[in-house]
């Protein structure tokens, strides 16, 4: 990082400060964010508090970045990380099985059983389809919601869809409310 990228980040002592400065508006987005991202590896409670760990330990916010979009973007970071941990772990297993039988019968798979990864699927499906169902009415936004899923840029979704910035941004903010009027405590099963 060069001086000048330096001089256009917030210090610790800034982004702490920001944080104690939250509005009650600011904590609701944050948690909801947290709710979105939480995963069965981390709960939201804890995905929130990492969050705030990483900015105090000197993760760089940038100023033209607003603290609440900064914490929620590290948050998102934080899960899909923990889901890489859950998706590489490897088990280890002894190579003298005879002698170390009870410990090699005791692993579990990671991936979980097959009945564990049929409801996971399962599970996925009716989240898909329940947010889908949303935006029947809307096929622009159901190719937005499909790209921010697939983990497409903003500016591939924009390319795809035909929307200027503007646009995107105006069709993003219907998602966004649409899920959060329909699902105010998150997503449950």
């Amino acid at each position: 990082m060069n001086s000048q990228q330096a001089a256009e980040t917030r210090s610790r002592d800034e982004i702490v400060e920001a944080i104690r400065a939250l509005s009650d508006a600011d904590w609701v987005r944050l948690r909801k964010v947290a709710n979105v991202y939480a995963r069965p590896s981390i709960t939201a409670e804890d995905l929130l508090q990492e969050a705030f760990a990483r900015a105090h330990d000197g993760r760089h916010c940038p100023r033209h970045v607003d603290v609440v979009r900064f914490l929620a973007e590290a948050m998102r970071s934080i899960a899909n990380g923990e889901q890489e941990k859950v998706a590489n772990r490897t088990v280890l297993v002894s190579v003298d099985a005879e002698a170390h039988r009870e410990t090699v019968l005791a692993q579990a798979d990671p991936a979980g059983s097959a009945e564990d990864q049929r409801l996971a699927a399962e599970d996925a499906q009716a989240i898909y389809t329940g947010l889908f169902s949303l935006f029947e009415d809307d096929p622009v936004a159901r190719d937005v919601l499909e790209g921010l899923m697939e983990d497409l840029t903003a500016e591939e979704i924009r390319e795809l869809t035909d929307l200027d910035a503007t646009a995107y941004a105006s069709k993003r903010k219907l998602i966004r409310r649409r899920i959060d009027k329909h699902y105010p405590e998150g997503w449950t099963l």
